[in-house]
């Protein structure tokens, strides 16, 4: 084999070992991500410092990883590479026992303000990501190719390969490897990859050294003192492209902050959101540089001026789609099924909605925007290599910064963006930045005086198209009128409340969760109201979601009840209903939300439980839709374990037995179990004392008459049928262990039905 083959096979099995190293990054973030949420806590906040500590690492390795890559000896860097993939995989064999063992079920680090966990988050995770960062200097630096554009489009190859690993690593994770085989096994093979990665990069390493015995053995001992390795060129030029890397990543991250919260709201908030968007993200961004690295080869003009050109198109076409999309979804006939889905209460997968909601929505918005960012990252790139003995510093800098511009804007949209913009105006700001490559034009006189004028124009028009805030929700939600829709906007999540037909529905981002008045809602009343009154006492009582407050309300119809801790992620949605009430004047809701019994803890239920040695004659989690994301975290085994040792003596565990494994999983923690109205699992670890005479007697007593005639609800009526219909599906300590969702195997949540009907049936 000539030598210019072997160099292409050689090259070509580098490209492969880095695509599977992608794949197992992202195999890590999505999991870890998932692991982190015990010890923080679930809301947008806590993922926010999840992937800002994740991102720091990350950046740290670049850095690092850049100037260790041109200090090094030839073929050297391909050796580092190597330790940093065992590093890689040594600690996902043990991230399970460190993340979710040591750091959640031992309470190991018991942190306080946003500082802190991220400190806690950010050492926690330094290790494996700082090793992920110090890939790509290091292979960029691996080969050096004959002149400065081919190092320039290796480096390209190298971040395409490794981008499409990640998005289809994303893909796989979330669609078939959680589902297949769980979080644990799903790391494992992560694990296994990167000592895949690892045996194949040693096999490159000592045939190349082999090859150049003789100049390898003055180089290996030593690392490189010559004066053009050790000194870094930091001009102009090169600060102008650190700012550039910098601004990118602020806007990228913006714009995946703002795309997830729209499609996540149209798609209702299913589990897979999240990953749906990250994999067309990244997938997009590998096709973008993979095309500009083609496109390169034969492109003659002024490659500073294509850089500009695709770098304002990426802003005005970013908002323009939004623009596009609120008022498509309202006006045009084609998508009056698209309106009508928003403007409903449940989650839908039937086929055109689906394909709509997760397919051609996010591609609308996401494809031409990141398949730019692709593009753009090898244009650049091109522009900036020009010596070998720099390639690795400059690499590792640009992406150092670009890490910094996108830990700044992840932060900004979350803390000032969502908190007291509101999305619509959050988008038009980060779209301005485009004004700025138009004045960059006009400086290098790149266009004619006319298209510049033109090109600014049209952003701006863009910018004043697109409506404010709650106009823009609105047309999203599948509202027309301003007097029947509330919203509230912070960085925990979207909060609806819609009017129609006579009655007001509660809605998180997107997906219908309870309604007013109370008394149209008999799921709320039973989950609320049944357990209060088949309880001989509930001084003490704690529910896990707020909503519309309709099942806090008809759990405090007892006299006796002296303390109502209702636990709310979603830091706006009391003030949704305060909203609401004061519109409404709705009495029942006023009363429950200025009731002093009622203490509103505004952090994720399951944290509170765990961090707190408090107990309760009383403990439920609203109904929450099994396919939601998280709610694994509120059906495992797990969780339910949680709940029964924070129950009094004789207390009660509430959960709506939604699915099969989430009935087998309540089974397998309480011993005694019933079911009441066909859908509400009680668990207790004694018989319940239900006389239903002296159940019913209860009614009798004058504040629990007042109380649910206020809401003008017939409990009498109510209570009898639901008592009637009780099954006891548990009396002993029979264990039921057949299969069951755990925090390690969330089976629920991330089985779409059909689409894996055939895949497993019954794992257990």
């Amino acid at each position: 084999m000539t030598p210019a083959k072997t160099s292409k096979y050689r090259s070509l099995l580098l490209l492969l070992i880095f695509f599977l190293s992608g794949f197992a990054a992202l195999i890590y973030q999505v999991i870890w991500q998932r692991w982190l949420v015990f010890y923080t806590g679930i809301s947008s906040v806590s993922i926010s410092l999840i992937v800002s500590a994740f991102m720091a690492g990350l950046g740290l390795g670049y850095l690092a990883g850049g100037q260790l890559a041109d200090r090094a000896g030839k073929n050297r860097p391909i050796l580092y590479f190597v330790l940093a993939e065992l590093g890689i995989g040594l600690f996902a064999l043990v991230s399970k026992s460190i993340i979710y063992d040591w750091l959640y079920l031992s309470n190991a680090l018991q942190a306080g303000g946003g500082f802190q966990i991220y400190l806690i988050l950010f050492l926690i995770l330094l290790f494996p990501t700082f090793l992920m960062g110090l890939s790509l200097p290091l292979l960029s630096k691996a080969f050096e190719q004959k002149t400065s554009e081919k190092q320039a489009n290796y480096i390209s190859l190298l971040y395409f390969t490794n981008t499409l690993g990640a998005a289809i690593g994303t893909f796989v994770t979330s669609f078939v490897l959680i589902r297949v085989m769980g979080f644990e096994s799903a790391v494992r093979l992560g694990a296994l990859l990167n000592f895949t990665c690892a045996i194949t990069s040693v096999i490159i390493y000592y045939t190349e050294t082999r090859k150049n015995t003789a100049q390898t053995t003055k180089e290996s001992a030593t690392l490189l003192t010559d004066s053009k390795s050790a000194g870094f060129t930091w001009n102009r030029n090169f600060t102008y492209w650190i700012l550039q890397y910098t601004t990118s990543g602020f806007m990228a991250i913006c714009f995946e902050i703002m795309w997830f919260r729209i499609i996540e709201t149209m798609m209702k908030s299913v589990a897979l959101t999240f990953s749906i968007i990250l994999a067309i993200y990244l997938g997009m961004m590998a096709i973008g540089t993979y095309f500009g690295v083609r496109f390169a080869k034969n492109y003659k003009g002024n490659r500073l001026k294509l850089f500009l050109n695709s770098q304002y198109f990426l802003y005005f076409y970013t908002i323009g789609s939004i623009v596009i999309l609120q008022w498509a979804v309202k006006d045009v006939s084609a998508f009056s099924f698209l309106f009508d889905y928003l403007k409903s209460y449940e989650t839908s997968f039937a086929t055109n909605i689906a394909i709509t909601t997760m397919l051609v929505i996010p591609m609308f918005l996401m494809a031409v925007p990141t398949f730019i960012m692709g593009f753009s990252f090898t244009i650049s790139q091109l522009i900036i290599q020009d010596k070998f003995e720099e390639v690795g510093r400059k690499v590792g800098w640009l992406q150092f910064m670009n890490i910094v511009g996108s830990t700044a804007g992840s932060w900004f949209v979350t803390l000032v963006g969502f908190n007291y913009l509101g999305t619509s105006l959050t988008i038009k700001l980060i779209s301005l930045i485009g004004l700025v490559y138009i004045f960059i034009m006009h400086k290098h006189r790149f266009n004619s005086m006319l298209v510049r004028i033109s090109m600014a124009v049209g952003l701006v028009l863009a910018v004043f198209l697109l409506p404010a805030n709650e106009k823009f929700w609105m047309k999203l939600g599948g509202m027309t009128s301003e007097k029947d829709f509330i919203i509230r906007e912070d960085e925990t999540a979207l909060s609806f409340i819609k009017t129609f037909g006579g009655n007001a529905f509660v809605y998180t981002n997107g997906l219908g969760q309870s309604m007013f008045p109370f008394n149209q809602d008999n799921t709320h009343i039973v989950l609320g109201a049944i357990p209060a009154l088949i309880h001989p006492s509930p001084e003490d009582i704690g529910i896990i979601g707020l909503g519309s407050a309709s099942t806090l309300y008809n759990a405090g119809g007892r006299e006796v009840t002296k303390n109502l801790d209702c636990f709310e992620v979603i830091i706006n949605q009391p003030d949704a209903v305060y909203e609401y009430v004061e519109r409404s004047k709705d009495s029942s809701a006023y009363y429950i939300m200025t009731d002093k019994r009622v203490n509103l803890i505004l952090q994720d239920g399951r944290y509170f439980l765990h961090r707190n040695e408090k107990k309760y004659d009383i403990i439920e989690a609203d109904a929450l839709r099994p396919k939601s994301s998280y709610s694994g975290n509120l059906y495992s085994v797990e969780y339910f374990e949680l709940l029964k040792s924070k129950l009094k003596d004789g207390g009660m565990a509430i959960t709506w037995g939604a699915t099969e494994r989430i009935k087998n999983g309540f089974l397998n923690v309480f011993p005694y179990t019933y079911e009441f109205g066909g859908f509400m699992l009680v668990g207790s670890n004694k018989p319940l004392q239900l006389n239903e005479a002296e159940i019913m007697k209860r009614l009798d007593d004058p504040f629990t008459k007042a109380h649910y005639a206020r809401a003008n609800i017939d409990v009498y009526a109510l209570l009898s049928s639901t008592l009637q219909s009780k099954r006891i599906l548990q009396n002993g300590t029979t264990q039921n262990k057949r299969n069951v969702n755990l925090d390690m195997w969330p089976k629920d949540e991330f089985d779409f039905g059909r689409i894996w009907a055939n895949i497993l049936k019954d794992e257990d």
